[in-house]
């Protein structure tokens, strides 16, 4: 009854004192939906990503080698402060360089220039890893969006290891990627469905019933035994 209407029952819990509610809104959140929808991957998120690591120092080097050690070509990242003119003056930006080696020589190429899988997986870390280092949770859409899927498990490992993730991180994210099913526990899996008038309902699932834990979720999703498919 005391919730104002242009006010959350989370945050009208916390101004109340009530434990749970002041826990969940310190809560670090970081995610790449707006209002709009999911941001792309375009010049600005790239060059936000590689002024965030320019600030922060460790988590540039944990960048460098995880991108390094993801096959995709990389032996380093450098970073380069450009001033850039703008019809509003002049600013400097960051822009990020990517090292590649070839029979002994290196080679930099500008960001601009990398592959969508290589640009994606730079501004997914830039918003992952201050989450890892401090908790929170990261709230992503569409988190295989051009990546490949073999990428996915690594990323989720990043969460899943207590030394990588030590307060706890939570990830919580969509994905069209369906192998991914078979690398969570069922009870991190939630199904969505929707029915011929438009309206979609979630369900977890390990509340359906005679769902086993070593069960194949992936074949049998692909089945469509539990659901939450297009019909075509």
């Amino acid at each position: 009854m005391k919730v104002r209407q242009n006010a959350s029952l989370i945050s009208t819990a916390a101004q109340y004192g009530v434990p749970f509610a002041k826990d969940f809104a310190r809560l670090s959140i970081v995610s790449n939906v707006s209002i709009a929808g999911r941001l792309p991957v375009v010049d600005l998120a790239i060059t936000s990503a590689a002024k965030y690591f320019s600030i922060n120092k460790k988590q540039f080097q944990q960048m460098k080698k995880l991108l390094s050690s993801w096959d995709l070509g990389l032996s380093g990242v450098e970073l380069l402060e450009k001033e850039t003119n703008f019809s509003n003056g002049s600013q400097k930006i960051w822009l990020p360089i990517g090292l590649h080696k070839s029979n002994k020589k290196e080679y930099k190429l500008l960001f601009s220039d990398e592959s969508n899988g290589t640009r994606a997986a730079f501004c997914l870390l830039a918003l992952l890893l201050p989450v890892l280092e401090k908790g929170g949770v990261a709230i992503i859409d569409e988190l295989e969006n051009d990546l490949h899927p073999h990428m996915l498990e690594p990323i989720l490992d990043l969460f899943a290891n207590p030394k990588t993730n030590p307060h706890h991180a939570q990830l919580l994210f969509s994905c069209h990627a369906a192998e991914i099913l078979n690398l969570v526990h069922k009870s991190q899996i939630m199904l969505v469905q929707k029915n011929d008038h438009c309206e979609s309902t979630a369900c977890r699932l390990d509340a359906v019933e005679g769902i086993r834990s070593d069960d194949n979720f992936y074949a049998k999703y692909m089945a469509g035994h539990y659901g939450a498919i297009p019909n075509i």
